[in-house]
């Protein structure tokens, strides 16, 4: 190969140190959670979804909020040992809480509108 062709051509990876790929983030599911508490907060959805369909929004609310608080407050309390993980502790249980805070909050409010 001629310099004109790596000069058309460089390589695309510049090589890393053995320190950059250390500190790569992991993304895989060996270390986020546990699936079974994964499927327990889906049955909850599901059924908060078929509460809702029937009529009750009160209480599909009310599980999907208080399945949010306790993922929350799992998350919190357990740290690295908690079978619910998405990212860092402190983004989860803020995600959790304020998702669990902010249903509740929402669903009030609108009630008070009516």
């Amino acid at each position: 190969m001629t310099d004109a062709d790596e000069a058309e051509n460089p390589d695309p990876k510049p090589p890393q140190s053995a320190r950059a790929a250390d500190r790569h983030p992991f993304v895989s599911e060996a270390q986020e959670g546990r699936p079974i508490c994964e499927g327990i907060i889906f049955l909850v959805v599901l059924i908060a979804a078929l509460v809702a369909f029937l009529g009750y929004t009160w209480a599909a609310t009310g599980l999907v909020s208080v399945a949010a608080l306790v993922c929350g407050t799992l998350r919190l309390t357990l740290k690295d040992r908690s079978p619910w993980k998405v990212r860092s502790v402190p983004f989860d249980v803020f995600i959790s809480i304020g998702l669990g805070i902010g249903l509740q909050v929402t669903y009030f409010s609108i009630q008070l509108l009516l």
